[in-house]
């Protein structure tokens, strides 16, 4: 048989044949697939268009799409990017804080602990009963300007997050304006109880600001 490589002719008509083939495969598979661009239309009647994930305009669908952001322009090549889409970054000043604390009740106890927060600070919070035996405790969830504020708002003005009785409870909460936001804890128990409250995020401080046994004011903090 005679070797094609050592005839020049026929080397020749391989090669152009296999050009023209791989000028077909472009045209009608690789264009189509790869780029959306159909030539010839051979691609669209194949289906094969779809997988270039290119639609012509009139194609494309309307849903009513209307994508805003509420930040204004900023520069791209800045060092820091001070500008934020409000409600998904919310940029501190200083790193979040952890703590884990004990709140000590007596039997017949009542303890308010309060974290000062500034609007739009977030906590990450968990609290327990650590020896709990019955139905734990009742729990309020509220918060309340500071006496600064205070004439800004309704009087008396307090706004609830959660209630409830039980022996523990975890969750995140952001701060809808600058206050005192905390737990109210009445033992239910029988018997002194402790509860662990951890907490992670931003706020100023945390103190005591209300304990009572049996109806008894002991402590009584002004905000």
């Amino acid at each position: 048989m005679e070797d094609s490589t050592k005839n020049p002719r026929r080397l020749g008509l391989k090669l152009a044949g296999a050009a023209v083939g791989a000028g077909a495969l472009l045209t009608f598979f690789v264009l189509p697939a790869e780029y959306g661009i159909d030539p010839t239309g051979g691609g669209r009647a194949m289906g094969i268009t779809a997988l270039s994930g290119l639609v012509s305009p009139a194609a494309a669908a309307d849903f009513g799409q209307n994508l805003s952001f509420n930040i204004e322009k900023y520069d791209l090549d800045a060092a820091v990017l001070n500008q934020s889409i409000r409600g998904l970054l919310n940029l501190q000043d200083a790193p979040f804080k952890s703590e884990t604390i004990t709140i000590d009740i007596e039997d017949l106890g009542e303890v308010e602990h309060k974290f000062i927060m500034k609007q739009d600070e977030t906590l990450l919070y968990s609290w327990r009963v650590l020896n709990a035996t019955g139905q734990g405790v009742y729990y309020d969830f509220h918060g309340h300007p500071s006496s600064a504020d205070a004439p800004s708002y309704p009087a008396g003005f307090e706004q609830a997050y959660s209630k409830g009785e039980g022996v523990g409870q975890s969750g995140a909460f952001t701060a809808p304006f600058p206050g005192y936001h905390g737990f109210y804890f009445m033992n239910l128990e029988e018997g002194p109880i402790q509860i662990e409250l951890t907490i992670s995020g931003f706020f100023e401080e945390h103190k005591e600001m209300y304990r009572a046994v049996d109806g008894q004011v002991i402590t009584k903090v002004a905000f």
